[in-house]
């Protein structure tokens, strides 16, 4: 099974390159949408779930929650989300498979604008502070790590259909090396 895993900071396209993947064909599994789910059961806000999950499950525990929802019958697998290398390596160990990392990058201020004109999820921020808070936790979860490990790192400060062109090509090519 070939496990892609899409990962970058809020607001830098990560949803969009994981549309990309579900225009292939390819099973999207977001660890946002578990993280936000968790929130939804347990009444507190996605951002208290995060750090819940993690200080009573370990650093690996969204990872986990995530691979209950990928589909073991697909070739390809595209994980949205990932924040640290304990996630990645709990991924890799769980599925016997060496994840492929694309990590995305973008301006923090057109990342800033991006979110506040997305504004449709509870954890989006409102203010800049909000936004750099963020971006700071996001980090401290060992997200700045990844672009140590990444295997493409997309730059999406152009057009989206620039840069949906860019995953689309980097997901073709890595389709093509599984059949």
């Amino acid at each position: 099974m070939l496990v892609v895993v899409i990962t970058g900071l809020p607001g830098s396209g990560k949803t969009i390159a994981s549309d990309v993947a579900r225009e292939l064909g390819l099973p999207v599994v977001t660890m946002g949408d578990v993280i936000r789910d968790e929130a939804l059961k347990s009444g507190i806000s996605s951002s208290t779930a995060s750090v819940t999950l993690r200080l009573r499950s370990g650093t690996r525990a969204i990872a986990y929650k995530t691979l209950e929802k990928v589909p073991r019958q697909s070739n390809v697998v595209v994980i949205d989300g990932a924040r640290s290398i304990r996630e990645i390596e709990a991924i890799e160990e769980a599925l016997s498979t060496n994840v492929v990392l694309i990590y995305v990058v973008a301006p923090w201020k057109m990342r800033f604008e991006r979110l506040l004109k997305r504004g449709g999820r509870p954890d989006d921020p409102k203010t800049l502070e909000d936004f750099l808070m963020r971006d700071l936790r996001e980090l401290r979860y060992g997200l700045g790590d990844l672009i140590a490990r990444a295997d493409y790192i997309l730059v999406n400060e152009s057009s989206i259909e620039e840069f949906k062109e860019s995953v689309r090509r980097i997901l073709t090519s890595l389709i093509s090396q599984v059949k």
